[in-house]
């Protein structure tokens, strides 16, 4: 059985041109994923309690992971922390990063945090020929505000996709897992590292904010169209933006099998021939939610505020609400 990939969360049409429906993510059997030990102890002497909340589009789980080396089919995990995101990365970094004299606390605010196998295009690998050897993503996106006096400093917006690219291979002593453990937690400690470096820059001139204004500003990402209880508006998307706000601007369009795959075609401006791109970000049919990726039409579903398609190649792939990119 085939199971989903996640834009921001996003599923597919198959090569056949029928369309699949993935099953629920929570249905997937769960893998739970530990954080490694931090490359340093030493306190940064600049905060003395962390605080994470979580605004991520999906709450309930940190990734998906399609591939095992089976002589079986493929078989889906999600990937879990043994408590809520917020309540693990706040424990880990109070833990190991605090000094109980510093003079502010933190508050990160959580966008993003997803774990998944990589995931890319033919043309993304003719562009960059290290593609061919990623084997897994981490993206990771956050705000990290210094606290003092109930007055918040913007600090630092960090966002990085990490790629693992060594063999693939698994042994007892060393999995993707394990990797994705130690490797989320050098992660983190970087972007400690940084804030707390940031912050003795940033103290005496950056602007201060409420917690209001960073809750209400984080808030907003959920109030977009496409993700509230509006009826899909049917037609062809042109740009990202347009699938955010549920408004395809490209009216007169066909859908067509070309060689068992389903493709888009587009009326020519003033004519009446429709010629074929792979240049538009998607289309909806009124009922469901596709994009192009590769030149091929995937069907989406969407858990939670997320969207989430499933890839050519048997694995979930998830959109990034913010960007559009998919991983």
């Amino acid at each position: 059985m085939k199971y989903p990939i996640s834009i921001i969360g996003l599923l597919s049409l198959c090569l056949t041109g029928t369309a699949q429906t993935a099953p629920p993510l929570a249905s997937l059997p769960s893998v739970t994923i530990s954080l490694g030990p931090p490359a340093a102890f030493t306190p940064s002497g600049t905060f003395r309690h962390f605080e994470v909340i979580d605004e991520r589009t999906d709450t309930t789980r940190i990734g998906v992971h399609t591939f095992l080396p089976t002589f079986s089919h493929p078989r889906d995990k999600q990937l879990v922390f043994r408590s809520p995101a917020a309540a693990e990365l706040a424990g880990y970094l109070n833990r190991h990063f605090t000094s109980p004299d510093a003079p502010y606390t933190a508050l990160i605010v959580l966008r993003n945090l997803w774990l998944s196998d990589a995931s890319y295009l033919r043309e993304e690998v003719n562009k960059d020929p290290g593609k061919h050897i990623e084997r897994t993503h981490i993206r990771l996106k956050a705000e990290i505000y210094a606290v003092r006096d109930s007055q918040y400093i913007p600090v630092l917006r960090f966002d990085t996709l990490h790629a693992y690219r060594l063999g693939n291979i698994y042994t007892p002593t060393g999995t993707y897992y394990e990797h994705w453990e130690n490797d989320l937690a050098a992660l983190l400690d970087r972007m400690t590292d940084s804030a707390s470096r940031l912050t003795i820059v940033k103290a005496g001139h950056a602007r201060r904010l409420s917690l209001q204004d960073i809750l209400e500003f984080n808030r907003t990402r959920f109030s977009l169209p496409i993700i509230g209880n509006s009826p899909l508006a049917p037609g062809v998307y042109a740009t990202f933006e347009e699938f955010r706000n549920n408004a395809p601007s490209i009216r007169e369009y066909e859908v067509k099998t070309v060689n068992n795959a389903h493709a888009i075609y587009i009326k020519e401006p003033g004519g009446s021939a429709y010629y074929y791109s792979r240049a538009i970000w998607g289309y909806c049919d009124g009922r469901s939610v596709y994009i192009m990726r590769g030149g091929l039409l995937r069907r989406t579903w969407k858990e939670e505020n997320a969207f989430y398609l499933l890839s050519s190649t048997d694995k979930e792939l998830t959109i990034d609400m913010d960007t559009g990119l998919v991983y």
